[in-house]
């Protein structure tokens, strides 16, 4: 049972197990009846959470998922009545969860390749580590679409561990910049100071103790490229502290203490002229190896 269990490790169970169904049905043949420990944990887990905490968007994901896995097999004459009566009560207590997704989603090559006709070459060459912004401020929503683009970032199991806190306030990006030892000269002239964090909540294993640092590390790369989507300069403020800074960080920001620190990011608007570091990179050959 998971009653001793927290929400949020029981939908981070959840989420790994349908996940699980997701890309079995995904695969060019999917073996009939597969999956069958996944889908008594993702039953199991959406009972507990729905009876407990009430339906949300995730228990409704995962139920469209093993709908699917139902379709599937009926298709191919594999038995799963096993599971359908289990099914089709906890769909009946979904009803007010927001509308899911969830399973998996017919797309075609030219679609993908029409959304990825950019000059990725140039857009990755044109990011800079930006250290002088414009003063003007920059409007929410702009940063509410980067982190959505961000959003999209690969994670384990899909459980989206990746969070970003927000300082506008004056009095609370000094606060936080005075903690940080690498902003000297620049940091105060940002908009935005963002706190990017991995909740370790979102993590199950002794197995996956440095998975935080990987998945935050994904996030953070995503939403710097965001970022520079629409316009923004931004530096990433590195954060390798001992426990102490690290706890006082939180407090000034009101971060739970389950979210790792991946980082911080300067973020500003652009002036129409600025300097930046050449940062030139390492020769191909240094980087480049096959085996």
């Amino acid at each position: 049972m998971l009653r001793h269990r927290a929400p949020s490790v029981i939908e981070a169970r959840l989420i790994k197990a349908y996940h699980r169904i997701e890309k079995g049905l995904a695969l060019p043949v999917p073996r009939p009846g597969f999956g069958r420990d996944a889908v008594a944990e993702v039953l199991t887990c959406v009972d507990e959470f729905t009876h407990r905490f009430g339906p949300n968007h995730t228990t409704r994901r995962a139920l469209n998922t093993l709908d699917e896995y139902v379709s599937f097999n009926q298709r191919v004459d594999a038995d799963v009545r096993w599971m359908v009566p289990k099914l089709r009560e906890l769909m009946a207590l979904q009803q007010n969860a927001t509308e899911g997704q969830g399973g998996t989603l017919k797309v075609d090559r030219e679609s993908i390749y029409a959304a990825a006709r950019i000059d990725l070459e140039s857009f990755f060459a044109m990011r800079y580590s930006v250290r002088q912004f414009a003063p003007d401020p920059i409007d929410q929503q702009l940063i509410e679409r980067a982190v959505c683009m961000a959003k999209k970032t690969p994670s384990v199991c899909n459980r989206e561990s990746g969070s970003v806190f927000v300082a506008s306030d004056i009095a609370r990006k000094q606060a936080l910049l005075a903690l940080q030892n690498g902003n000297s000269g620049f940091g105060e002239s940002a908009d935005r100071i963002l706190v990017i964090t991995s909740r370790l909540d979102t993590f199950l294993s002794v197995g996956e103790r440095n998975q935080c640092w990987i998945d935050g590390g994904l996030f953070a790369m995503s939403l710097i490229y965001a970022l520079h989507s629409l316009g923004l300069g931004s530096c990433c403020l590195n954060w390798s502290v001992e426990p102490g800074q690290d706890r006082a960080l939180k407090a000034v920001a009101g971060i739970p203490e389950d979210h790792a620190v991946i980082m911080l990011l300067a973020v500003g608007h652009l002036p129409e002229q600025l300097r930046v570091a050449q940062s030139p990179r390492r020769p191909l050959s240094d980087v480049l190896h096959y085996i």
